[in-house]
């Protein structure tokens, strides 16, 4: 959990290095930027394993933003020449790059004073400095604790992919409870609307925050940390907690076990055929606006099968972040009736009544007065449109695509080339890639 000496040192001597290559690449720039070490590394709170370092380059207020993000992403890339340099997008763009194997961000923002922010960026050093003046030795060591916890829950991390904990959040839990038990005891008893802050707060304001958790920066409390947080791995987290303060083990600080090779279970036997991949290759991009792409088409997809007449217990995305990825439905059933229900108007409006039995004369089977006082009516189905592989393909058909509600880039790559297949067919073909088989045990296993 805690770092080791010879790890601290290798992190330290990188920092030294990237320190020296930003300091180089400055020599020829003005206005000259601040260069500020933050995150759980800056903080003292990085776990043993886990290397990410972030560099804040903190420009006057006078940069234009359209430099911020043009001219300040060039200096950062020219400082980690020699090696690999993506470009990464937050609310704005910035650098990431490796360095032995240590991820390194360089993020552009603007040396503001507190409450003055230009930059989302421009609260982390802030962060660094109000972590730094609140954690001695001992909450540090909570805070990790915790942080292993939360990342052994599988709920850790604010980027779009997992939408869970950030390091950043979870130090302030700390900072509020004041322990890892303590945090977890106050978890498991936690109420909707409840508000978590350090510092007083707007409460007019507050109130208007509608997220699971509503959690306030300590350095602006008119920001909600919690509404990056999705409610079911508010839950996720909640559940945790319970459990091991109901039964306290070690496996609770364990990493999830390898999904390399999935084994079902007799459970999940009955599951895995009722899972349905849709997989496709994408174009290279910034990971969380790839996922954010992926998660809004998953939620059309879903909801177009729900109201074709299909139940989606369960769905998800998966993704190498690289050239491929997937959407993952798990439905009740892999066929439906050839009959389906649809409700009309209130028998007393009279005009919309009339206009319900004139367009469906010809095309229900039967339509009756209900008990209720509303117009029904039974309709038969498409011919082939029951089987929820055959309705995947024809919502995706090119002349369709586009009412499926899709992001524009993954409904162009799906018109290009897609997979339709079951879960179950395609671990009997030994089809299944890692990053797709953590997203099927995923969807078939319990929390």
């Amino acid at each position: 959990m805690t770092p080791t000496d010879s790890e601290a040192r290798k992190l330290g001597t990188i920092v030294a290095e990237v320190t020296r290559r930003i300091q180089t690449s400055l020599e020829s720039v003005d206005p000259k930027p601040e260069v500020a070490l933050g995150g759980s590394y800056a903080r003292g709170t990085w776990l043993k394993g886990s290397h990410d370092v972030d560099f804040f380059l903190l420009y006057p207020v006078t940069f234009p933003r359209a430099k911020l993000e043009s001219d300040a992403i060039e200096t950062a890339s020219r400082a980690m020449a020699g090696y690999r340099v993506d470009l990464r997008y937050a609310e704005h763009p910035y650098v990431e790059s490796f360095v032995e194997g240590i991820r390194i961000n360089l993020v552009p923002c603007y040396s503001v004073a507190s409450g003055e922010w230009l930059s989302a960026a421009d609260r982390s050093p802030y962060h660094t400095k109000y972590i730094h003046s609140k954690l001695d030795d001992r909450l540090k060591l909570e805070a990790r604790l915790f942080k292993k916890f939360v990342k052994a829950a599988g709920v850790y991390g604010a980027e779009v992919r997992i939408q869970g904990f950030s390091g950043y959040v979870c130090e302030v839990l700390t900072l509020k409870w004041g322990s890892f038990l303590d945090v977890l005891k106050n978890l498991s008893a936690i109420k909707p609307g409840e508000i978590i802050s350090l510092e007083t707060f707007d409460e007019d304001l507050v109130a208007s925050f509608k997220s699971a958790m509503v959690i306030l920066d300590p350095v602006d409390t008119n920001r909600n940390l919690g509404s990056a947080i999705s409610t079911a791995n508010v839950g996720r987290l909640v559940l945790q907690s319970r459990r091991f303060l109901s039964k306290p083990s070690i496996a609770h600080f364990l990493p999830e076990k390898s999904t390399k090779k999935i084994q079902p279970k007799k459970k999940t036997r009955l599951l895995l055929p009722r899972i349905f991949i849709v997989s496709f290759k994408n174009e290279p991009r910034s990971p969380d606006i790839l996922w954010g792409e992926l998660k809004r088409s998953s939620s059309s997809v879903s909801d177009k099968l729900s109201r074709i007449g299909f139940h989606v217990l369960r769905s998800t995305t998966a993704s190498d972040e690289k050239t491929r990825s997937a959407l993952l439905f798990l439905l009740s059933e892999n066929s439906i009736d050839c009959l389906s229900i649809r409700q009309g108007p209130d028998y007393f409006r009279a005009e919309e009544v009339e206009k319900y039995f004139e367009k469906n004369r010809s095309k229900a089977v039967l339509t009756w007065m209900d008990a209720d006082g509303k117009v029904k009516s039974i309709f038969e189905r498409e011919s082939g449109l029951t089987e929820a592989e055959n309705v995947l393909r024809w919502m995706l058909q090119k002349n369709r695509i586009k009412e499926v509600g899709l992001s524009p880039r993954v409904m162009a790559e799906i018109s290009r080339s897609y997979k339709i297949t079951a879960a179950d067919r395609a671990l009997r073909a030994h089809r299944i890639e890692d990053w797709l088989a953590k997203e099927i045990t995923a969807l078939s296993s319990s929390d």
